[in-house]
């Protein structure tokens, strides 16, 4: 085999032994700097109920759901004065019956309460299509807030005469309100 040679006639390998070896240079200024930036956008982690069952035994009676747990946290806002709002909205004007065209319940017929929030306060409202009701607003500069106490409350509605599944579906907000 053959040594490669460059055109001057030293060896390649004595070359590659030159260019390994290390040299420390001083430089005369050594103000350059870059900044590193961290955008962070608002944002909060949110838990929902995934469903929210109403075991109606008498259609002439209200029903009372189970207690819902709705939990905020990680909450990252633009300024300390800034306020997170959780507001609800109904996702039709009424619930889809077991049987189409068979009587059914109202969006607004279903209404909840105040419930007790930790570092929120609540509110009582009813369900609306179209429209966004506020259910609750967290502290200024909370970290988190939360409750495990909202109860959602169907009316009552002697006109339903079909058994089965009627179903809604309730689409939940989260935004920054405030300075």
């Amino acid at each position: 085999m053959k040594a490669l040679r460059p055109a001057w006639g030293v060896p390649a390998s004595a070359l590659l032994a030159t260019a390994l070896l290390a040299q420390t240079v001083t430089l005369p200024d050594t103000s350059h700097s870059t900044t590193a930036n961290a955008n962070v956008s608002e944002q909060a982690q949110v838990t929902v109920p995934a469903n929210i069952a109403f075991p109606v035994t008498d259609i002439a009676s209200s029903t009372a759901a189970s207690a819902a747990s709705v939990t905020v946290g990680n909450i990252v806002l633009a300024t300390s004065t800034k306020q997170l709002k959780i507001s609800i909205e109904a996702g039709a004007a009424s619930f889809t019956p077991p049987l189409t065209g068979a009587a059914t319940w109202s969006a607004g017929d279903v209404t909840w309460n105040a419930a007790t929030w930790t570092n929120a306060t609540g509110g009582s409202g009813t369900l609306a299509s179209g429209i966004f009701s506020t259910v609750a607003t967290c502290a200024a500069n909370a970290a988190s807030c939360s409750t495990a106490g909202l109860v959602f409350t169907l009316g009552a509605k002697t006109t339903v005469k079909r058994s089965g599944n009627h179903s809604l579906t309730v689409i939940w907000k989260f935004e920054s309100i405030g300075n």
